[in-house]
C-alpha cells in the first residue's frame, strides 16, 4: 500500500509472490488497484507463455468483491497478496482490515516518506476499528549507490522511529531492494524473478527478495508471539 504512484507496489508484489511460489506455496494475487498493473503483467506473461506456477491472479475493483474473495477463496491458498489502490477509499480500508500485514515500499524521496506516514496512520485507524493489531512494514526500494547519499534516504529510519514513538505499529524492514534491471524485466512478461536465468544480477536480486520475505515472516512471527502472550 502506498498513496504515491510509481512507488514500486506492483513490482514488490510480483517479487514476493515469486519467492513464495518457489517454496511450493499456493499464492493468490488480488489486483485491487484501478490501474491494473498486475493484470497487465499477467497478460504479458500469458502472451509470452511465461505464466508462473503456483500463482493465480484475480482482479477485484470493488469492496464486495475483495470481501468475497477473502471470505470464500483465501483459505484455498497459502499466501494472499493484494495490490491496493493508491487513493484512500473504502476498498483500501477493506484490504487493510483483511490483512495480517501491510507493506509500504519507500523510495528515497520526501513524497514517498509522506505516503508511508499516511499508510501507517490508515493502518492504525483500521486496526482500532477491527480490534486487532495489523503491523505496518516499510521497506526501502529502488536504491542506487548515489541515492544513499541523499538526505531523504537518511531520513527514512528516524521517520519510522518517530512513527513508533507516536504509537504506530510501524516498522522498517532490514532488507533494501536495489535498482536492478531484472526487477524491471519481469514486468515485460517474463514471469517472476525466480523464473529468469541465473545471471549475477538475478542472483543478487533473488538473495535480496529471499531476505525481504524472511524479514516479513519474522515480523509476522513476532506479532503472533506478542498476541499469544497477551
Amino acid at each position: 500500500m502506498s498513496g504515491k504512484g510509481g512507488a514500486g507496489k506492483t513490482t514488490a508484489v510480483i517479487l514476493i509472490a515469486g519467492e513464495y511460489a518457489l517454496q511450493g506455496k499456493r499464492v493468490l494475487l488480488i489486483d485491487a488497484d484501478g490501474r491494473q498493473n498486475l493484470q497487465e503483467w499477467w497478460k504479458r506473461c500469458e502472451a509470452k507463455d511465461n505464466l508462473p506456477d503456483n500463482i493465480e491472479l484475480i482482479t477485484a475493483a470493488r469492496q464486495t468483491t475483495v470481501q468475497q474473495l477473502l471470505e470464500n477463496d483465501a483459505n484455498k491458498f497459502d499466501v494472499v497478496l493484494m495490490d491496493s489502490p493508491g487513493q484512500d477509499t473504502v476498498l483500501r480500508d477493506t484490504i487493510i482490515a483483511g490483512s495480517h500485514i501491510v507493506l509500504t515500499p519507500i523510495q528515497p524521496n520526501q513524497d514517498e516518506i509522506k505516503a508511508a506516514g499516511q499508510a501507517a496512520a490508515d493502518t492504525a485507524d483500521i486496526s482500532d476499528k477491527v480490534g486487532r493489531v495489523i503491523p505496518h512494514a516499510n521497506f526501502v526500494t529502488r536504491i542506487t549507490m548515489p541515492a544513499k547519499y541523499l538526505e531523504a534516504y537518511r531520513l527514512v529510519r528516524p521517520f519510522v522511529q518517530n512513527l513508533q514513538e507516536g504509537g504506530y505499529d510501524s516498522y522498517l524492514l532490514a532488507t533494501e531492494l536495489m535498482e536492478r534491471n531484472c526487477y524491471r524485466e519481469i514486468r515485460n512478461g517474463y514471469g517472476t524473478l525466480q523464473m529468469l536465468d541465473l545471471t549475477d544480477s538475478v542472483k543478487k536480486g533473488r538473495a535480496e527478495v529471499m531476505n525481504l520475505v524472511g524479514d516479513i515472516e519474522a515480523l509476522l512471527a513476532d506479532e503472533e508471539t506478542g498476541v499469544a502472550n497477551g
